[in-house]
């Protein structure tokens, strides 16, 4: 199971931990955003103080409708205690978790400031 919670900004968020390039563990917030069908965005800073290495570009189209080009990078995420490879989009807004993250999970939010956010395995 993770938790969080519901900001004053009314974003639902947790703490994620990934894996450096030296396999340390290393924590960040991110918002989850389930327009968002991939699985996590990070800014060029935690990309590089990670140590990620480069996977490809690919191209999505925003919520605007605009298409845009994104950086990604192979990382590990520990999810649910256990070690899972990911695709992380460069992007420079707050880290944000997509729909490719929460496959086979349960999400629940308690859309009140401070109210719980609860991913856990189906």
């Amino acid at each position: 199971m993770i938790s969080g919670q519901v900001t004053r900004a009314w974003q639902a968020e947790i703490s994620v931990v990934l894996l450096d390039a030296a396999g340390q563990p290393r924590s960040t917030p991110a918002r989850i955003d389930t327009g968002f069908a991939d699985d996590l965005t990070l800014p060029s800073a935690a990309i590089e103080a990670l140590g990620l290495s480069r996977a490809d570009t690919l191209h999505r189209r925003l919520g605007h409708g605009q298409m845009a080009a994104f950086n990604t990078y192979h990382a590990t995420i520990l999810w649910e205690g256990s070690p899972r490879p990911i695709i992380v989009l460069q992007s420079e807004v707050h880290p944000l978790i997509g729909v490719g993250l929460l496959r086979s999970s349960n999400l629940s939010i308690d859309y009140i400031i401070g109210g719980a956010v609860v991913i856990s395995g189906l």
